[in-house]
């Protein structure tokens, strides 16, 4: 029949067919692309209806198949909507609670302190107890600003540094990392502490979904806080 000639024949609108269901599979993650290969596709869909020829019928199996698919597309997008308003929400939630920790001290798993005011909490643990115990505090390009002797009897420890280097000169406020290494009550071996990040949290934020704490000059993740105090 003319119109068959005049637009497209069967085989052509199934194969542009199958080719924007595959283009919809690969988009599947944009609602705006889902929403254009739909349309694209019916416009195509009921213009090979349109133009069949009544001797040869469009394959039922292969319309169903095209729109099952379609649909389970549309089914994934709005899955994937539903998904990015939950971890919204949840992030929503997050900061909410994390608010409560303002004005509070807290300890986090790490090895950064923030000189604030001319001074810094430095807390350690101690698996045993050991017979020296050394606390080398860095700048943030590694170098080395002053060493500390801290407490080697076994158990948690917090000392405060008072923000002078090796030579006794006052260094500006800002974040520093600690490291902490010790040896054994014999004094040949040496035992690893675990170094702890503390500090009062001066306000709260979000980065993707994780809710950071600001500690002054640093930040930690609120999930990796082990301890709150007033």
């Amino acid at each position: 029949m003319s119109a068959t000639t005049d637009l497209l024949s069967s085989a052509t609108a199934s194969t542009s067919l199958s080719s924007v269901v595959s283009s919809s599979t690969s988009a599947s993650s944009s609602a705006s692309a889902l929403n254009y290969n739909f349309s694209e596709f019916l416009t195509l869909f009921t213009t090979q209806l349109k133009n069949q020829d009544p001797t040869k019928p469009m394959d039922t199996t292969e319309m169903t198949n095209q729109l099952a698919l379609f649909s389970n597309v549309e089914q994934t997008a709005g899955v994937n909507s539903r998904l990015d308003k939950l971890l919204a929400a949840q992030t929503s939630t997050g900061i909410g609670s994390a608010v409560s920790y303002i004005g509070k001290t807290v300890e986090s798993t790490g090895n950064q302190i923030s000189l604030s005011g001319g001074t810094a909490e430095i807390a350690y643990t101690m698996p045993s107890a050991g017979q020296s115990v050394r606390i080398d505090i860095r700048d943030t390009n590694g170098g080395l600003i002053s060493t500390l002797a801290g407490d080697p009897s076994s158990g948690d420890h917090q000392l405060t540094w008072n923000g002078t280097d090796s030579s006794g000169s006052q260094v500006s406020d800002g974040a520093y990392t600690v490291s902490v290494t010790a040896t054994d009550s014999s004094g040949g071996a040496t035992i690893t502490p675990t170094t702890k990040t503390t500090g009062k949290v001066t306000g709260v934020e979000t980065s993707g979904t994780d809710t950071l704490l600001d500690l002054g000059k640093i930040q930690v993740k609120m999930s990796d806080v082990t301890a709150v105090r007033a």
